[in-house]
């Protein structure tokens, strides 16, 4: 056994000792054309081997012939020398013009990012690849500062809000997105994995360029290309597949504490029936979700192309099925250099979408809602169908009044089991979790296709001229479909509903530019001018509604004559746009920095007056750096100073002709008639004064790399001032007894002002250890500095809520744009238990005079940020996000129902007898407590958006497979939340710029767990 064990020691040892005596100490110098280069990793190829230079720029290493040495440094390229056995490896690094000139996409050309005046931020493709997100909005989400993304909803294929600067505008916020030159409507269609970069214009020098659109931003996507392969094809195929489920916090009474707290407020009927049913286990499930996507790319030198699909599949977490999201794309991309002096170009994307939601967004028909305010008393369903109560049973038959009956059927499970019906609680509430599986069904299909063609000209030297043409076109299809049911009168169907709504949208654009570079010794000069013309029209083709007695329901058959078909009924609106736009850049030496701009706008949308608006913008740099007196062994390796002004407009809360009032002879379908003889009325009435929105911005910034590039900064300061702020809801200023509303309207002036700041730092060990941490940081201050159309002191009505017909929002002068409304608050009163409203009007007594902005929905501060670690196959990705000093203002309670279930803070911080000191009220008075600042809290969060840890097969084993790169992950995404709101999910957004904030029992994002596979050959 020792012998054997000796001869199989014998090999290795001698092995071991033949390589340390061939091993042989090898030295040398690592410089850069200014000299040497300490800190330069040297590394022995396949081991982890290795050394760093120092300050001399000079090493020593251990090294065998034939072996590879790999030398390294952040800020220039790599390079690899075979060691043959000579005594002294010199090297010269040579600086990766890819870091240190990287290119940026703004309008209508590309530009160094080191002469880059305005502020600008990108995301590429690599840190796209490293994204498990479904959809483009959540990859923007916590990677830049400036930069808002908040969900309209968690539900599956629900849409995003994304803010640039804050909320500019007193309306529609959204910034203009550009994908590979065309204008869309939105993103939501894009696949994240089509992707090679994403920038992100902020400041108003960098958008004037797009003049009427770019008050709030500018989004540019560019799409992946074709690789020139010699002819040969590229194949990627990529694959995710994961789990979802709620991950929250909230609690809500259960059954004793919901009894206890209905008899202290003098309801005694409230009894405990022992059931005890948590409705937020009850509605929420786990639900899976699966994508898959397959690109094609190749080419030679005269024609590349670059093809994919993608699918994702998600269902909600909850109701499943009912709230879930599929859509399938396609893209084609090619590039073909004709000649010399003549490329062309084709863009295109098609996608279908099918999505089936709940109901929800809705402080008294929501499916959230009620499983918030539904009391824990009543069973999810019956144990037998010998519980069902009689009193269910008896309002399921409906006296139609002409001595027959109608019998509404039982609302039951798949299994056939009955749902229970509410208990206590009265009114328009219901079941949820029969509300979300079987009383409701709503349908979104949704096709849409984007293409753009452009012909590219080299006329002489640094002279072409483009022209490129794009086409968006949309369909969507809604159905709404309403089972029979009885619960209550308020909560009652008793026939088979429905409606659809289908509307088709097309919008053409085609653009013409010409774009000159010069260089004359050091001054280098890019012009740009162009002119563009479009198109948009969108139309209801087809809005019917109507019912279907029980007895004869044979299915949602939306061609029967039972449902009222109404064709055309949108007045027509003109959107047609002609703009003039140009821009000058100049630089010297890459040390001064110049550029202007100045576009026209000529639209159809405003009055024949005020069709036209232009836009100018300035921007300044100086390369402090590239100064001669600039120490060349700094540890500051780039330092620039920028400064920009520019002018910015929006149309995008018109609908358009605001000059013409509207007259129809139809009313919800059916023809105007009053005693024989047709009538009219105003649906919507002229204002011929309406101008341009107008947004006038201010940037100071500086961006610095230092450390050999190892440490990115850069700081921004704005003032963003929109002026004629467009509101399009023209009921907000129009008295109700008018009979119609008016057109949209100029609401008044709204400042936004902070810093921004991005930070970065990353290098590679000598062992192999990569690792790379960014971060951001925003601050904002939102205020309304003017405000048009209403009484000196009084405001504009925003979202309303059961709780407070005064609205509980509002947009007042000297205070954040649509601030929530109501009573202040100084305590309990411990003697009564009554709340202690604040007199804040200076007149004896509470009244709605009194009431004030208790909260705001706008972060004081937002941030973001990133870990990337990398050691040999494996790498770490964590990111996480955040907000700091926004409020949220809870308005799913309901005044007018008071056996209603809370959330458990209303049940443990009440007061209960003279002398307590509490902070909420007694039972009786919980009512009172809906319209003030005990139901706004601090909505400040810090959310981990994504934990992944990725494995690439060694290119050895990869090769082997013949494959180019394979690599698989598992990421946790959105699981950790760090909080102290109460409700279900901080990260609040809205349907509505009117709502921001405002918690009507949110659909929260859910929390996933994937795994995913890519892999190319």
């Amino acid at each position: 056994m020792k012998n054997r064990l000796l001869k199989k020691l014998v090999l290795p040892v001698f092995l071991l000792l033949g390589s340390i005596m061939y091993a042989q100490s090898v030295s040398g110098t690592v410089s850069d054309k200014s000299g040497p280069v300490p800190g330069v990793n040297v590394l022995v190829k396949g081991t982890t081997t290795g050394t760093v230079t120092d300050f001399d720029g000079k090493f020593d290493i251990s090294v065998s012939k034939g072996s590879v040495l790999v030398f390294s440094y952040v800020g220039y390229l790599t390079q690899e020398v075979n060691y043959t056995g000579q005594a002294s490896i010199n090297v010269l690094l040579q600086e990766d013009a890819a870091l240190l000139d990287e290119v940026v996409v703004v309008g209508y050309g590309s530009k160094q990012k080191s002469l880059v005046t305005g502020a600008i931020s990108s995301i590429d493709s690599k840190q796209i690849k490293s994204s498990s997100n479904q959809r483009v909005e959540q990859v923007l989400q916590g990677r830049t500062s400036g930069v808002t993304v908040s969900s309209s909803s968690g539900s599956p294929g629900q849409g995003a809000q994304i803010r640039i600067r804050g909320a500019g505008s007193s309306g529609n916020s959204d910034p203009l997105y550009i994908v590979d030159g065309m204008k869309v409507s939105n993103i939501s269609t894009i696949a994240p994995g089509d992707i090679a970069n994403i920038e992100i214009l902020k400041d108003a020098a960098s958008a004037a360029i797009y003049g009427t659109e770019g008050a709030n931003g500018v989004v540019i996507i560019t799409t992946k290309a074709g690789r020139s392969s010699n002819g040969g094809v590229k194949v990627g195929f990529s694959t995710q597949l994961g789990t979802q489920f709620v991950k929250t916090d909230m609690e809500l009474m259960n059954s004793s504490q919901f009894v206890e707290y209905m008899n202290e407020a003098g309801i005694s009927s409230v009894v405990d029936n022992g059931v005890n049913t948590n409705w937020l286990d009850a509605i929420f499930e786990s639900a899976p979700i699966t994508r898959y996507d397959l690109n094609i790319s190749g080419g030679d030198k005269k024609l590349s192309y670059y093809g994919s699909f993608g699918s994702i599949k998600q269902d909600g977490i909850v109701g499943k099925e009912n709230s879930s999201f599929k859509r399938k794309t396609f893209r084609i991309n090619l590039k073909s250099e004709i000649t010399d002096f003549i490329e062309v170009g084709y863009n295109a994307t098609y996608s279908l979408s099918d999505r089936l939601g709940i109901q929800e967004n809705s402080d008294t028909r929501g499916v959230i809602q009620n499983a918030i305010a539904l009391d824990p008393l009543t069973p999810v369903t019956y144990a037998n169908e010998s519980d069902v109560p009689q009193s269910v049973l008896n309002n399921q038959i409906i006296d139609n009044g002409d001595g027959t009956f109608t019998t509404i059927p039982l609302l039951r499970d798949g299994n056939g089991n009955v749902y229970g019906y509410p208990t206590y609680s009265t009114g328009e509430f219901v079941n949820p979790v029969a509300f979300a599986n079987v009383m409701n069904k709503t349908t979104y299909d949704e096709n849409q296709s984007i293409f753009s063609a452009y012909l590219k000209l080299k006329v002489i030297e640094g002279l072409y001229i483009t022209t490129r043409y794009g086409r968006e076109s949309g369909k969507t299809d809604e159905k709404n479909m309403i089972n029979p049911y009885y619960v209550s009168s308020e909560a009652a169907n008793t026939t088979y509903t429905g409606s659809q709504n289908y509307r088709k949208s097309r919008r053409w654009l085609w653009e013409n530019f010409v774009n000159y570079d010069k260089t004359i010794g050091k001054h280098n000069f890019a012009l740009l001018g162009g002119y563009s013309a479009e198109d948009t029209d969108g139309s209801t083709i087809i809005k019917r509604s109507g019912s279907i007695a029980i007895e004869d329901f044979t299915g949602f058959d939306f061609d029967l004559a039972a449902f009222n078909q109404q064709i055309d009924l949108v007045d027509p609106t003109a959107d047609n746009m002609v703009s003039l736009f140009g821009r000058l850049s100049y630089d010297y030496d890459g040390k001064y920095l110049f550029e202007g701009s100045l576009r026209s706008d000529t639209s159809d949308k405003f009055p024949s007056a005020n069709k036209t608006g232009t836009f100018p913008a300035v921007s300044l740099g100086w390369v402090l750096s590239k100064e001669d007196f600039w120490k060349q062994d700094s540890k500051i390796d780039y330092l620039k100073f920028r400064g920009s002004w520019g002018q910015n407009g929006s149309k995008s809360n018109l609908s358009g002709n605001s000059d013409k009032t509207y007259v129809t002879s139809f009313l919800n379908g059916q023809e105007i008639v009053y005693e024989g003889v047709t009538g009219a009325q105003i649906t919507a009435y002229a204002n011929p004064d309406l101008v341009w929105e107008t947004s006038e911005q201010l940037d100071l910034g500086m961006d610095l790399r230092a450390l050999n590039s190892k440490l990115r900064f850069s700081i921004d300061y704005y003032t963003k001032t929109t002026r004629d702020a467009i509101v399009s809801d023209g009921s907000l200023i129009t008295p109700g007894s008018a009979g119609f509303v008016s057109n949209e309207f100029n609401s008044g002036t709204i400042e936004n002002k902070g810093f921004e700041f991005e930070l970065g730092y990353g290098d590679t060990t000598t062992g192999g250890l990569s690792y790379n941490f960014s971060a951001n940081l925003s601050t904002l201050k939102n205020e309304v500095k003017e405000i048009l159309f209403v009484p000196e002191g009084t405001s504009l009505v925003g979202a309303s809520a059961p709780q407070n017909p005064d609205g509980v929002t509002r947009f007042s002068q000297g205070l954040p744009s649509w601030y929530f409304y109501g009573y202040k608050t100084n305590g309990i009163d411990p003697a009564t238990g009554e709340i202690i409203k604040v007199d804040t009007d200076g007149v004896s007594g509470i009244t709605s005079a009194d009431k004030t902005m208790i909260g705001s929905p706008h972060p004081d501060m937002l941030f973001g940020g990133n870990i990337a670690l990398g050691y040999k196959a494996f790498d770490f990705n964590l990111q996480f996000q955040g907000t700091i000093g926004n409020d949220i203002m809870a308005t799913f309670y309901q005044p007018s129902r008071p056996i209603t279930n809370k959330p458990v803070h209303f049940y443990t911080n009440r007061w209960q007898q003279a002398g307590d000191n509490a902070s909420f009220p007694s039972a009786a008075n919980a009512i009172s407590a809906y319209d003030t600042d005990l139901v706004v809290e601090d909505g400040s969060y810090m959310r981990i958006k994504q934990i992944q840890l990725g494995y690439t097969l060694p290119q050895n084993l990869a090769n082997k497979l013949k494959l180019d790169n394979l690599r698989l992950y598992v990421s946790l995404d959105d699981y950790f939340t760090f909080t102290k709101y109460s409700g279900l999910d901080p990260e609040i957004g809205n349907f509505d710029f009117k709502s921001i904030g405002v918690d009507r029992g949110f659909y929260p994002t859910a929390a996933k767990a994937l795994f995913g596979l890519s892999v190319e050959f």
